[in-house]
């Protein structure tokens, strides 16, 4: 898994995204309505515990990052 900053052709607006693999990547980039720049897991902790907006399994639990679970649970 890895994380990207997902921002719209002609936009500023970021957004911190997450994907399975590299094909994952690969098919969310195939309409060219987006532009990724991949970042380091820190720089995704980071974003996160900045308050950015991002669609990933990231969040803070009592100043903790932690990651959800796809079902959800811890």
């Amino acid at each position: 898994m890895f994380y990207a900053l997902r921002r719209r052709a002609g936009s500023d607006r970021q957004i911190l995204v997450e994907f399975k693999g590299k094909r994952a990547l690969q098919a969310a980039n195939t309409t060219g309505e987006n532009v990724f720049s991949i970042v380091c897991a820190d720089a995704a902790h980071t974003w996160v515990r900045q308050g950015n907006e991002h669609e990933t399994g990231l969040y803070i639990d009592n100043g903790l990052l932690r990651y959800a679970a796809p079902n959800g649970s811890d």
